[in-house]
């Protein structure tokens, strides 16, 4: 049974035949049920849930040190979790980031800063991203932050948060504790500016290489 909360033409709760009314972040929503499925297991199916599962394992490991920061006051209606999946979930399959050049940590806005080279060490434990800084050109102002996601993909490892340094100082330095003076492998590198004061983003930029 549902409960009409609002006069006769407001929002209710509960279901009404095949709709059913609730309530996310203060706003009225009506969704529809979903019809009965005899097989909830065919190939698209499983295909499409392969996609998210792997989508939301690799979004959870920079969910509060990337995504949210970058996403979360840009996104109308929606976390910004679910807007870094719903961007990315095709470029997941069979349990792999498959394209990994067109993955978007940050909202498609502002002119992404280039990725020149990545390296890592000697001297610290993690990744350093260069690049020459655009700076005074749009609406790149020189202390604007960045934010960097590392990952290894043959080995399953990522991390990601906000590095040190501007986009004043042509190269930023994200802490991997992994990427450590014995490590050699492929990384895979995304990085996306955002104003200091969080309120202007800027669009990811990639780059690999093999350390």
């Amino acid at each position: 049974m549902a409960t009409i909360k609002q006069g006769i033409l407001g929002a209710f709760s509960g279901k009404v035949g095949g709709v059913v009314g609730s309530s996310w972040k203060g706003i009225a929503v009506m969704k529809s049920l979903p019809p009965s499925v005899s097989n909830p297991k065919t190939a698209k199916q499983v295909i499409q849930r392969g996609k998210m599962s792997a989508a939301v394992a690799f979004a959870k490991e920079i969910l509060p040190s990337v995504i949210k920061p970058l996403n979360d006051r840009f996104v109308s209606r929606m976390s910004g979790y679910n807007s870094f999946i719903q961007e990315n979930i095709s470029l997941f399959e069979g349990g792999q980031l498959m394209t990994p050049e067109d993955l978007q940590i940050s909202p498609r806005k502002n002119k992404a800063q280039l990725i020149d080279a990545i390296g890592a060490g000697p001297g610290y434990t993690g990744v350093k991203v260069e690049f020459t800084s655009d700076a005074g050109t749009g609406f790149a102002l020189g202390s604007d932050v960045a934010y960097v996601v590392v990952a290894d993909l043959a080995k399953g490892l990522i991390a990601g948060g906000l590095a040190s340094g501007t986009r004043a100082d042509d190269q930023v330095l994200l802490d991997v504790p992994w990427v450590d003076a014995d490590y050699s492998g492929i990384l895979n590198v995304w990085m996306a500016f955002l104003r200091d004061d969080g309120t202007v983003p800027f669009a990811t930029a990639y780059g690999s290489g093999e350390i």
